[in-house]
């Protein structure tokens, strides 16, 4: 179902709810999601963190792989994700910042009008009897604030990576059921540039805090072990039966 984000309104959503069947169905078909930098620490200990460019502008935005091709989320299974961290992007859902209509230049809640999370007759209301915002609206803009302040943070920090050209081109290569694959459009942090690294812009590094999340990126590599068994018990049944 394609997203129709709007502006949260009390004159039209008075009645919403949202309800949480289901709670991540909404990233069934994606294999990547973006994280911040103060999710690399948690996020490191159940993805590997990489980082894609975009082609237009040239930047570069950390994401967690959930699946090895495009559309397979494989952390995903009977409803939960098998993981001991779901990143914020992922949380957030259904709701999201977007332009204030009667201000352009500022960001206001918004949410996804087609989502099936919404319902008139169950679930937690966005507003009380007396229009007021409810609790759960509360902590959505909270979470959402959190992750926009700390949005910005993660662009400073990319931007600091790029500018010390640490964040190279990288295959990874895995094997599935003995086949070998590759997976490019991968950007990872170079660990021999980042030892070549002058001991002041290491210290600046350090100093500003960054050296933690460089290190949980290079260490989360480790975790495309789940991504290659998940898809080769996925495509073993396949195999068994293509060759009956």
């Amino acid at each position: 179902m394609t997203a129709k984000i709007v502006p949260l309104s009390k004159e039209q959503h008075q009645g919403l709810r949202v309800h949480f069947k289901q709670p991540f169905a909404h990233i069934a078909e994606e294999h990547l999601l973006p994280v911040v930098v103060h999710e690399f620490g948690p996020a490191s200990a159940a993805y590997p963190i990489v980082f894609v460019k975009n082609n237009d502008s040239g930047n570069f935005q950390p994401v967690v792989l959930l699946g090895l091709e495009p559309g397979k989320n494989l952390y995903l299974r009977d409803e939960q994700m098998q993981a001991s961290y779901v990143p914020m992007s992922a949380r957030n859902y259904p709701f999201f910042l977007t332009a204030d209509p009667e201000n352009d230049k500022q960001l206001t809640i918004g949410i996804d009008e087609n989502s099936p999370r919404f319902a008139t007759d169950e679930g937690e209301a966005l507003f009380t009897e007396q229009g007021e915002e409810s609790e759960l609206l509360q902590r959505a803009k909270q979470q959402l604030a959190d992750f926009f302040d700390t949005s910005r943070v993660t662009r400073t920090f990319v931007e600091k990576l790029t500018a010390l050209n640490l964040l190279e081109a990288k295959t990874l290569t895995v094997q599935i059921n003995g086949n070998k694959r590759e997976i490019n459009g991968l950007f990872l942090i170079d660990e021999k540039k980042l030892n070549e690294l002058s001991d002041e812009q290491f210290n600046e590094l350090r100093k500003q805090g960054y050296l933690a999340p460089i290190y949980a990126q290079m260490l989360s590599v480790q975790q495309v072990q789940h991504l290659t068994r998940w898809q080769s018990e996925k495509e073993a049944p396949a195999e068994s039966a293509a060759t009956a």
